[in-house]
């Protein structure tokens, strides 16, 4: 009960400090916290324990039911998972977002939008015999049809001239289409690198979905700088998929590192949501027991 007590004298405080000019407003809430803690230490002095207000106190604080209850070890227990939790939480958050921005300033620094457009095309090449055939299985459909980026489902959108743009027709949109064929139209035929800087001013939208699709995407090989000299495949699960060393470190090291330490703060945020539910029903159930034993 004096952890209600604490939270009586904060807001009251708080409320105290504001500087407003309603006296009404005051003057009606000290009586009430007044008439509160008159309440208060008469539901202290009783030997019996309101259980819904047990359960209240461990829903704002796990363990505050428990210490209203007077069982002050299982209180301070259930506060230490709660403490722990957070901080474990807190820390493998601050570790994910570090590398996040590892695995961010990889990808700006080794794939580029222009090296994407440029050379697209080579990868189209059906050679068999070809140094890139390989690869080139990996970018085509079920019908072994190599696939544009304007007939995929995934897309980068991007920022060109003033004017807001995708790389796939998804909106309705053919601009992308219709811009590489006139720029890159011949590289698509000789399966060559377009010589092209059009696409050089383009400035992509760097949001989450780029970023995971840059690793997970056949689609994207080609703007990785070691693509065309180091590219080859690895079989992923049931699926073959395209990689350079780059793909892979940016793919399996950086990227996977900062998923596997926001899983962890995601297991430590269940923890503190098991630990609120668990402490509120041992506090209501512990309650009755008390209640009963004293009755």
């Amino acid at each position: 009960m004096r952890i209600l007590n604490i939270y009586i004298l904060f807001f009251s405080i708080l409320l105290s400090s504001e500087n407003t000019s309603n006296s009404f407003i005051k003057n009606n809430f000290n009586e009430f916290m007044n008439s509160s803690y008159n309440k208060i230490d008469d539901i202290e002095n009783q030997d019996t324990k309101n259980p819904l207000l047990g359960v209240l106190f461990s829903a704002i604080i796990p363990g505050a039911g428990q210490m209203y209850n007077g069982d002050y070890k299982r209180g301070a227990m259930y506060m230490a998972i709660e403490l722990l939790s957070y901080s474990y939480r807190k820390n493998y958050i601050s570790k994910s977002e570090e590398y996040e921005n590892k695995y961010k300033e990889f990808a700006d620094t080794h794939w580029s939008f222009n090296k994407w457009v440029n050379d697209y095309a080579i990868f189209a090449n059906t050679d068999i015999n070809g140094p890139l055939y390989q690869v080139h299985l990996t970018m085509t459909d079920s019908d072994g049809n190599f696939f544009y980026p304007w007939a995929d489902s995934h897309h980068i959108e991007f920022d060109i001239y003033g004017s807001l743009q995708r790389t796939n027709n998804t909106d309705g949109s053919e601009w992308f289409h219709d811009e590489y064929i006139d720029k890159c139209g011949l590289s698509m035929d000789t399966f060559e690198v377009c010589n092209t800087n059009y696409f050089a001013e383009a400035i992509v939208t760097k949001d989450h979905h780029l970023y995971e699709g840059l690793g997970k995407y056949d689609l994207f090989f080609a703007g990785w700088d070691d693509s065309v000299t180091e590219g080859y495949v690895l079989a992923s699960g049931n699926t073959e998929n395209a990689f350079s060393p780059n793909k892979r470190l940016y793919q399996y090291e950086l990227r996977a590192k900062a998923n596997k330490k926001s899983d962890y703060a995601e297991n430590a945020l269940t923890l503190i949501f098991a630990n609120h539910a668990i402490s509120m029903f041992d506090a209501f159930i512990s309650n009755l027991i008390k209640n009963k034993d004293v009755n």
